[in-house]
């Protein structure tokens, strides 16, 4: 059952399309969408399903595609617009600030992916990318600490193993081809 609609038109900047979400869950409990937006990301309280209300939206590079995740209390955003990531504070939503704190790297992204076990971020696609790879031990500053541009990623899910053969190591799953095109 529908509980609640925004329509795109009552987004800040009149955004074109909607292209991804996420989730956030305040350390008070309250709930929240992190919605991809061609012109930027919104930020959308459903705590309450039937009554969704918009905290706020931070503008971004003209894309029809981008991708949010989010660790700790920061979000990472980036699209195929181009700039980077954006790395946004989540600290003081629920008194209905977010804020964009820094951007990180520059070029186009598909897609972003966190290990929240061993926080790592993964920036994915775009300008033919395959991987490039990120420390966020200060969640505010993420430092590029590698790359794997073998081939072009264009998704990934990273986990760290907790047992078995693998134990204490990351391992990808990528949807990856050759650069110029993709393959699964």
């Amino acid at each position: 059952q529908l509980m609640s609609w925004l329509p795109l038109n009552t987004f800040p900047g009149n955004p074109d399309t909607g292209n991804d979400c996420w989730g956030y869950v305040s350390p008070s409990g309250r709930e929240y969408a992190l919605m991809g937006l061609s012109n930027g990301t919104a930020f959308v309280e459903v705590t309450d399903p039937g009554n969704a209300q918009l905290v706020q939206w931070i503008s971004g590079p003209t894309s029809l595609w981008r991708d949010i995740k989010v660790y700790g209390d920061h979000a990472y955003a980036v699209s195929e617009g181009g700039s980077g990531i954006q790395v946004i504070s989540l600290s003081q939503i629920d008194s209905g600030t977010v804020t964009q704190v820094a951007q990180a790297g520059s070029g186009a992204t598909h897609n972003v992916a966190i290990d929240t076990e061993s926080g790592y971020l993964y920036r994915t696609g775009g300008s033919g990318n395959g991987l490039i790879i990120y420390s966020l031990a200060n969640p505010s500053n993420p430092v590029e600490v590698g790359s794997w541009p073998d081939k072009y990623v264009h998704d990934m899910q990273v986990v760290t193993y907790q047992m078995g053969p693998y134990a204490g190591r990351q391992i990808a799953f990528l949807c990856a081809g050759y650069n110029g095109g993709w393959n699964e």
